[in-house]
């Protein structure tokens, strides 16, 4: 499930990642269990590795490389982690806030160097 849909997300639009949002929310039962789960391999783990996969892919071909510095890498990291967990605390406590504002708010969130990469 999350696979098929990720795939179809395009992970620098605000419209695209809404919609897999929403799709979420209307899966609530099956992310619910995926964020809770806290065993050796949980699922949340990968959507953070799947998502860094999809932002280095997208920095690589904006930057012409086939190699990220480090600092870059880092900060691709740091802000999977972050939006795959502010995705969780909005599924699991936030009804009101409409997933294309969450969205928004996550790209104005992400480290100013990937900002200027993906969307300048």
């Amino acid at each position: 499930m999350f696979c098929q849909k990720a795939l179809q997300t395009d992970v620098a639009s605000v419209e695209s990642a809404a919609k897999a949002m929403n799709q979420m929310r209307q899966d609530f039962i099956f992310y619910k269990r995926a964020y809770e789960d806290n065993s050796q391999s949980p699922m949340w783990a990968y959507m953070v590795e799947y998502f860094a996969e999809r932002y280095s892919g997208l920095a690589k071909e904006k930057l012409r490389t086939d190699t990220l510095d480090t600092q870059l890498q880092y900060s691709i990291r740091l802000y999977c982690y972050g939006a795959v967990g502010m995705t969780r605390e909005w599924l699991m406590k936030d009804n009101i806030t409409p997933a294309q504002t969450v969205v928004q708010m996550m790209f104005h969130s992400m480290p100013e160097s990937l900002n200027k990469l993906f969307f300048e």
